[in-house]
Protein backbone atom coordinates (compact mmCIF):
# COMPACT_ATOMS: atom_id res chain seq x y z
CA UNK A 1 0.00 0.00 0.00
CA UNK A 2 1.08 3.32 -0.52
CA UNK A 3 1.60 4.77 2.88
CA UNK A 4 1.69 8.04 4.18
CA UNK A 5 3.50 8.34 7.87
CA UNK A 6 2.85 11.32 9.95
CA UNK A 7 4.62 11.82 13.27
CA UNK A 8 7.12 13.80 15.10
CA UNK A 9 9.18 12.46 18.69
CA UNK A 10 11.85 9.68 19.18
CA UNK A 11 8.75 7.56 19.84
CA UNK A 12 7.55 7.35 16.61
CA UNK A 13 10.99 6.36 14.87
CA UNK A 14 10.29 2.68 15.08
CA UNK A 15 6.73 2.42 13.36
CA UNK A 16 8.66 4.80 10.14
CA UNK A 17 11.75 2.28 10.09
CA UNK A 18 9.40 -0.83 10.14
CA UNK A 19 7.58 0.70 7.36
CA UNK A 20 10.76 1.53 5.24
CA UNK A 21 11.67 -2.06 5.81
CA UNK A 22 8.01 -3.24 4.39
CA UNK A 23 6.33 -4.35 1.40
CA UNK A 24 4.65 -1.32 2.07
CA UNK A 25 5.59 2.20 0.06
CA UNK A 26 6.20 5.21 2.45
CA UNK A 27 5.00 7.76 -0.39
CA UNK A 28 5.58 11.22 2.21
CA UNK A 29 6.30 11.65 5.65
CA UNK A 30 4.24 14.92 7.68
CA UNK A 31 6.06 16.23 10.66
CA UNK A 32 6.04 19.38 12.75
CA UNK A 33 7.45 22.37 11.50
CA UNK A 34 11.12 23.12 12.89
CA UNK A 35 11.09 25.14 16.56
CA UNK A 36 13.28 27.03 18.73
CA UNK A 37 14.64 24.40 21.45
CA UNK A 38 17.23 24.87 24.49
CA UNK A 39 18.14 28.59 26.44
CA UNK A 40 20.06 29.35 22.76
CA UNK A 41 16.31 28.96 21.07
CA UNK A 42 18.09 26.71 17.90
CA UNK A 43 15.41 25.87 15.40
CA UNK A 44 15.59 22.29 15.62
CA UNK A 45 13.80 19.72 13.37
CA UNK A 46 11.38 16.65 14.67
CA UNK A 47 13.55 13.27 14.84
CA UNK A 48 11.01 12.35 12.52
CA UNK A 49 12.04 14.68 10.10
CA UNK A 50 15.80 14.07 10.48
CA UNK A 51 14.44 10.53 9.71
CA UNK A 52 12.64 11.02 6.76
CA UNK A 53 15.36 13.15 5.25
CA UNK A 54 18.23 9.96 6.48
CA UNK A 55 16.47 7.49 4.15
CA UNK A 56 15.67 9.69 1.54
CA UNK A 57 11.37 10.20 2.25
CA UNK A 58 10.15 13.15 0.52
CA UNK A 59 8.89 15.32 3.64
CA UNK A 60 6.70 17.99 4.58
CA UNK A 61 6.54 20.30 7.86
CA UNK A 62 2.92 21.90 7.29
CA UNK A 63 1.76 24.29 9.56
CA UNK A 64 -2.37 24.61 8.53
CA UNK A 65 -4.82 22.93 7.23
CA UNK A 66 -3.92 23.43 3.51
CA UNK A 67 -0.47 22.60 3.99
CA UNK A 68 -1.47 19.22 5.05
CA UNK A 69 -4.10 18.54 2.38
CA UNK A 70 -1.92 20.08 -0.25
CA UNK A 71 0.94 17.44 1.01
CA UNK A 72 -1.39 14.83 0.95
CA UNK A 73 -2.55 15.32 -2.93
CA UNK A 74 1.51 15.20 -3.61
CA UNK A 75 1.78 12.34 -2.25
CA UNK A 76 -1.07 10.29 -3.40
CA UNK A 77 -1.07 7.62 -0.33
CA UNK A 78 -3.76 4.63 0.19
CA UNK A 79 -3.72 5.07 3.58
CA UNK A 80 -2.44 7.74 6.62
CA UNK A 81 -0.32 6.16 9.64
CA UNK A 82 0.03 8.67 12.32
CA UNK A 83 2.43 7.95 15.52
CA UNK A 84 2.52 11.38 18.28
CA UNK A 85 2.32 13.71 15.20
CA UNK A 86 0.61 16.44 17.80
CA UNK A 87 -1.85 18.22 15.17
CA UNK A 88 -5.55 17.34 15.60
CA UNK A 89 -6.84 16.59 11.87
CA UNK A 90 -10.39 18.03 11.01
CA UNK A 91 -12.79 17.09 8.18
CA UNK A 92 -10.80 18.13 5.39
CA UNK A 93 -7.81 16.42 6.30
CA UNK A 94 -9.34 13.39 7.35
CA UNK A 95 -11.13 12.88 4.18
CA UNK A 96 -8.23 13.68 1.81
CA UNK A 97 -7.23 10.18 2.43
CA UNK A 98 -9.05 7.62 0.99
CA UNK A 99 -8.43 4.74 3.21
CA UNK A 100 -7.96 7.01 6.67
CA UNK A 101 -5.72 7.84 8.97
CA UNK A 102 -4.89 5.44 11.55
CA UNK A 103 -3.89 6.37 14.77
CA UNK A 104 -1.50 4.63 17.27
CA UNK A 105 -2.77 5.81 20.79
CA UNK A 106 -0.41 4.84 23.80
CA UNK A 107 -3.08 3.26 25.98
CA UNK A 108 -5.34 0.83 25.51
CA UNK A 109 -8.81 2.74 24.31
CA UNK A 110 -11.08 4.02 26.14
CA UNK A 111 -8.84 4.40 28.90
CA UNK A 112 -6.44 7.57 28.96
CA UNK A 113 -8.24 9.15 25.92
CA UNK A 114 -6.16 12.69 25.22
CA UNK A 115 -2.61 13.50 25.00
CA UNK A 116 -0.70 12.13 27.48
CA UNK A 117 -1.84 8.21 28.45
CA UNK A 118 1.09 7.67 29.52
CA UNK A 119 2.07 9.45 32.47
CA UNK A 120 -1.33 9.32 33.13
CA UNK A 121 -1.36 5.59 33.55
CA UNK A 122 1.42 5.79 35.63
CA UNK A 123 0.17 8.49 38.23
CA UNK A 124 -2.94 6.81 38.42
CA UNK A 125 -0.80 3.41 39.71
CA UNK A 126 -1.98 1.61 36.76
CA UNK A 127 -0.14 -2.06 36.44
CA UNK A 128 -1.16 -2.43 32.86
CA UNK A 129 -1.33 -0.15 29.59
CA UNK A 130 -1.18 -0.99 25.81
CA UNK A 131 -1.30 0.59 22.68
CA UNK A 132 -4.64 0.96 20.06
CA UNK A 133 -4.68 1.57 16.38
CA UNK A 134 -7.73 3.50 15.44
CA UNK A 135 -9.18 5.25 12.69
CA UNK A 136 -9.09 9.00 13.63
CA UNK A 137 -12.68 10.38 13.22
CA UNK A 138 -14.33 13.68 15.01
CA UNK A 139 -13.81 13.41 18.70
CA UNK A 140 -11.29 13.02 20.78
CA UNK A 141 -9.51 9.73 20.13
CA UNK A 142 -13.31 7.85 19.55
CA UNK A 143 -12.93 6.18 16.38
CA UNK A 144 -12.90 2.55 15.84
CA UNK A 145 -10.68 0.24 16.72
CA UNK A 146 -8.48 -2.08 14.16
CA UNK A 147 -6.49 -3.62 17.21
CA UNK A 148 -5.20 -3.03 20.95
CA UNK A 149 -1.98 -4.61 22.13
CA UNK A 150 -1.90 -4.75 26.26
CA UNK A 151 1.31 -4.13 27.85
CA UNK A 152 2.89 -4.26 31.35
CA UNK A 153 4.19 -1.15 33.47
CA UNK A 154 7.29 -2.55 35.56
CA UNK A 155 7.38 -1.36 39.23
CA UNK A 156 10.37 1.24 38.36
CA UNK A 157 8.79 2.62 34.30
CA UNK A 158 9.06 6.18 34.18
CA UNK A 159 7.29 8.30 31.19
CA UNK A 160 10.33 8.34 28.95
CA UNK A 161 11.56 4.12 29.80
CA UNK A 162 7.27 3.10 29.28
CA UNK A 163 7.21 5.26 25.95
CA UNK A 164 10.19 3.44 24.56
CA UNK A 165 8.52 -0.63 25.20
CA UNK A 166 5.91 0.81 23.57
CA UNK A 167 7.57 2.40 20.90
CA UNK A 168 8.81 -0.60 20.60
CA UNK A 169 5.55 -2.39 20.23
CA UNK A 170 3.63 -0.23 17.51
CA UNK A 171 5.51 -1.23 14.71
CA UNK A 172 4.27 -4.80 14.63
CA UNK A 173 0.94 -4.13 15.45
CA UNK A 174 1.01 -1.12 12.61
CA UNK A 175 1.78 -3.65 10.01
CA UNK A 176 -0.61 -6.30 10.92
CA UNK A 177 -3.38 -3.51 10.60
CA UNK A 178 -1.67 -2.23 7.18
CA UNK A 179 -1.34 -5.86 5.95
CA UNK A 180 -5.51 -6.85 6.82
CA UNK A 181 -6.32 -3.40 5.17
CA UNK A 182 -4.51 -4.33 2.03
CA UNK A 183 -6.40 -7.72 1.85
CA UNK A 184 -9.59 -6.54 2.57
CA UNK A 185 -9.68 -7.88 5.77
CA UNK A 186 -9.60 -5.36 8.21
CA UNK A 187 -13.09 -4.83 10.52
CA UNK A 188 -12.37 -2.11 13.19
CA UNK A 189 -14.53 -2.25 16.28
CA UNK A 190 -16.27 0.66 18.21
CA UNK A 191 -13.96 1.11 21.60
CA UNK A 192 -16.22 -0.27 24.82
CA UNK A 193 -16.09 0.51 28.51
CA UNK A 194 -16.39 3.58 30.23
CA UNK A 195 -13.65 6.30 29.02
CA UNK A 196 -11.46 7.92 31.38
CA UNK A 197 -8.85 11.35 30.00
CA UNK A 198 -5.21 12.14 29.93
CA UNK A 199 -5.10 15.90 28.77
CA UNK A 200 -2.09 17.70 28.39
CA UNK A 201 -0.58 18.23 31.45
CA UNK A 202 -0.03 21.87 33.44
CA UNK A 203 2.98 22.43 35.56
CA UNK A 204 0.89 22.12 38.66
CA UNK A 205 0.80 18.32 38.06
CA UNK A 206 3.99 18.20 39.73
CA UNK A 207 3.68 19.42 42.99
CA UNK A 208 3.89 16.51 45.34
CA UNK A 209 1.97 15.98 48.45
CA UNK A 210 3.80 13.68 50.86
CA UNK A 211 0.75 13.62 52.77
CA UNK A 212 -0.17 10.94 49.83
CA UNK A 213 0.84 7.45 50.29
CA UNK A 214 4.70 6.37 49.25
CA UNK A 215 3.13 4.66 46.37
CA UNK A 216 1.41 7.88 45.09
CA UNK A 217 4.07 9.95 45.25
CA UNK A 218 6.34 7.82 43.93
CA UNK A 219 3.73 7.22 41.04
CA UNK A 220 3.52 11.02 40.84
CA UNK A 221 7.14 11.39 40.39
CA UNK A 222 7.42 8.23 38.12
CA UNK A 223 5.42 9.86 36.04
CA UNK A 224 5.60 13.85 36.18
CA UNK A 225 9.37 13.58 37.11
CA UNK A 226 10.84 14.47 33.39
CA UNK A 227 8.05 16.14 32.25
CA UNK A 228 7.15 18.80 33.49
CA UNK A 229 9.10 17.82 36.79
CA UNK A 230 8.02 17.14 40.13
CA UNK A 231 8.55 19.52 43.27
CA UNK A 232 8.10 20.12 46.82
CA UNK A 233 7.42 23.53 48.52
CA UNK A 234 9.78 24.68 52.27
CA UNK A 235 7.09 25.73 54.66
CA UNK A 236 9.91 28.83 55.85
CA UNK A 237 10.14 30.17 52.62
CA UNK A 238 7.56 28.96 50.25
CA UNK A 239 10.02 28.09 47.67
CA UNK A 240 9.30 25.46 45.49
CA UNK A 241 12.48 22.36 45.19
CA UNK A 242 12.54 20.72 42.06
CA UNK A 243 13.16 16.81 42.71
CA UNK A 244 15.21 15.01 40.44
CA UNK A 245 15.56 10.86 41.30
CA UNK A 246 13.92 9.29 44.45
CA UNK A 247 12.55 5.96 45.34
CA UNK A 248 10.85 4.15 48.16
CA UNK A 249 12.04 3.08 51.75
CA UNK A 250 9.87 0.97 52.83
CA UNK A 251 11.58 -0.99 55.53
CA UNK A 252 12.67 2.50 57.07
CA UNK A 253 10.98 4.46 60.09
CA UNK A 254 9.23 7.27 58.45
CA UNK A 255 9.40 10.94 59.64
CA UNK A 256 6.00 13.09 59.53
CA UNK A 257 4.44 13.99 55.99
CA UNK A 258 6.85 16.85 54.30
CA UNK A 259 9.61 16.07 57.41
CA UNK A 260 13.63 15.79 56.18
CA UNK A 261 16.06 13.79 57.92
CA UNK A 262 19.47 12.66 56.67
CA UNK A 263 20.24 9.77 54.72
CA UNK A 264 23.35 7.61 53.90
CA UNK A 265 21.95 7.87 50.18
CA UNK A 266 20.39 11.92 50.15
CA UNK A 267 17.64 12.71 52.30
CA UNK A 268 14.82 10.99 53.61
CA UNK A 269 11.63 12.63 53.68
CA UNK A 270 8.10 11.37 55.13
CA UNK A 271 4.47 10.55 53.43
CA UNK A 272 1.39 9.68 54.53
CA UNK A 273 2.48 5.75 55.06
CA UNK A 274 6.20 5.74 54.44
CA UNK A 275 9.44 7.63 53.62
CA UNK A 276 11.19 7.99 50.11
CA UNK A 277 14.82 8.97 50.06
CA UNK A 278 15.67 11.97 47.99
CA UNK A 279 18.81 11.38 45.99
CA UNK A 280 19.18 14.60 43.68
CA UNK A 281 17.17 18.11 44.05
CA UNK A 282 17.59 21.05 42.35
CA UNK A 283 16.67 24.30 44.38
CA UNK A 284 15.28 27.59 43.01
CA UNK A 285 18.44 29.84 41.07
CA UNK A 286 20.52 26.68 41.34
CA UNK A 287 21.56 23.49 39.49
CA UNK A 288 20.63 20.14 40.28
CA UNK A 289 22.60 18.95 43.06
CA UNK A 290 23.24 15.64 45.91
CA UNK A 291 20.03 16.11 48.06
CA UNK A 292 22.44 15.46 51.29
CA UNK A 293 24.73 18.58 50.57
CA UNK A 294 21.41 20.41 49.67
CA UNK A 295 20.01 19.01 53.23
CA UNK A 296 23.63 20.34 55.36
CA UNK A 297 23.15 23.90 53.83
CA UNK A 298 19.53 24.46 55.28
CA UNK A 299 18.42 26.23 58.46
CA UNK A 300 17.58 24.03 61.11
CA UNK A 301 14.04 22.52 61.62
CA UNK A 302 13.16 22.86 57.15
CA UNK A 303 10.91 20.61 56.26
CA UNK A 304 8.52 20.69 53.06
CA UNK A 305 4.74 21.49 52.98
CA UNK A 306 2.70 18.28 53.26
Amino acid sequence: MRVVFAGSPAVAVPTLRSLVNSDHEVVGVLTQPARPVGRKRLLTQTLVAVAAEEWGIPLAMPDSTDGVVEAIDRFRPDIAIVVAYGRMLGARERDSVPGGWWNVHFSVLPRWRGAAPVPYAIAAGDTETGLTVFRIDEGLDTGPVATSVPHPIAPHDTTSTLLGKLGDVAPAAVLSVLDDAQSGSLVPTDQRGDPTYAPKPTSEVGELRWIDSADQVYNSLRAWGEEPGCFATRVDNDQRVKIGRAWPEPDTASPAPGELRLHPEGVLVGTGTGPLVLARVQPVGKPEMDAGDWWRGLPEGVHFRA
